[in-house]
């Protein structure tokens, strides 16, 4: 087949992809040896916009493939659920390695190769990454509701960290609470749609730690989000202190929080700060919202005393 006709057979490709997921989802570019063009598409069942270049030779689709390269993706529920006010919208950190680079370019190999026609390629490889990546990724996670008064989130961090007057309300649990340490959640925190929100609770043990983390655990918007960064500091019954930290992949941010907690001679306290992360690196700022959020739960739940020592947990 001559250039002219794969040209040809190209454009219709493409017209056909505008058709399907509008004109604003192609976006051309200008290269030599061949059409190359960017495609937004929407991957409407998992709630993301996927975003990739394909370059297509003067022999496709006769003699060659297309190529890809991927550009990203990025969290979309908040259009595809008509955010409402007074809600936030966690995004997902979406992440597509290079064993996942492979499997697709393999794939768009495979389906041009099987396909006699060759004329909808690219349409049936966007079918099949929906259903790859919907194995793969986290699905959307549910809104979190803002307090009613507004504050967190959408005012200065100066405002809202003042905004808690009351104690923050207690999240229910599934355990035991005769052997579950109350938990008390704070307020959230929100910067370029990353979300942080903090918890504490009263611990007398390393055994209540890792109740309290398996109780936050239980609430599924909790259990996926992108980093639960947990510290805590106990006083020992021999006087001494008991301390460690988590990052859960947020390099240093576990120790910034055990930090704090030295900072307010805080004893006898668990904290947790969970991180929806929003699509966007915040760079140092995130660990100054990781210890803000930490530090308004442990305003709100009244678990400080006068001098910022954390009140003794009662024993059980």
């Amino acid at each position: 087949m001559d250039v002219a006709d794969n040209r040809q057979r190209q454009q219709d490709e493409i017209l056909a992809l505008e058709a399907i997921f509008g004109d604003q989802a192609v976006e051309r570019c200008n290269v030599a040896g061949g059409e190359s063009f960017v495609l937004h598409a929407p991957l409407d069942a998992m709630e993301i916009q996927v975003d990739v270049r394909f370059h297509l030779p003067e022999s496709y689709p006769s003699d060659s493939p297309p190529v890809f390269e991927w550009v990203g993706a990025r969290d979309i529920s908040a259009d595809v659920r008509e955010g409402q006010p007074g809600l936030i919208y966690p995004s997902r950190q979406l992440v597509f390695s290079d064993a996942m680079v492979d499997a697709a370019g393999g794939e768009l190999h495979r389906l041009w190769d099987e396909d006699m026609c060759r004329d909808v390629v690219i349409y049936s490889w966007l079918v099949w990454l929906g259903d790859y990546l919907g194995e793969r990724w986290p699905q959307p996670l549910d809104p979190i509701q803002l307090p009613k008064d507004g504050n967190a989130g959408t005012a200065p961090l100066s405002v809202a960290l003042n905004s808690g007057s009351e104690p923050a309300a207690a999240i229910p649990t599934a355990l035991d609470t005769a052997y579950t340490p109350e938990i008390f959640t704070g307020l959230p925190l929100e910067m370029k749609r990353s979300v942080f929100v903090g918890h504490v609770a009263r611990v007398n043990s390393g055994e209540d730690v890792q109740r309290v983390r398996d109780a936050l655990l239980q609430d599924k918007k909790i259990a996926q989000a992108t980093h639960n960064i947990l510290a805590y500091r106990i006083r020992l019954d021999a006087g001494s202190i008991s301390q460690d930290n988590d990052d859960d992949g947020e390099t240093a941010a576990g120790k910034r929080l055990g930090h704090l907690l030295q900072l307010l001679d805080a004893e006898n306290i668990v904290v947790v700060v969970t991180r929806w992360y929003g699509g966007t690196h915040l760079g140092p700022d995130r660990f100054k919202l990781i210890n803000n959020a930490a530090r308004q739960a442990l305003d709100a739940s009244g678990l400080l005393g006068d001098a910022g020592r954390a009140q003794p947990a009662k024993k059980k």
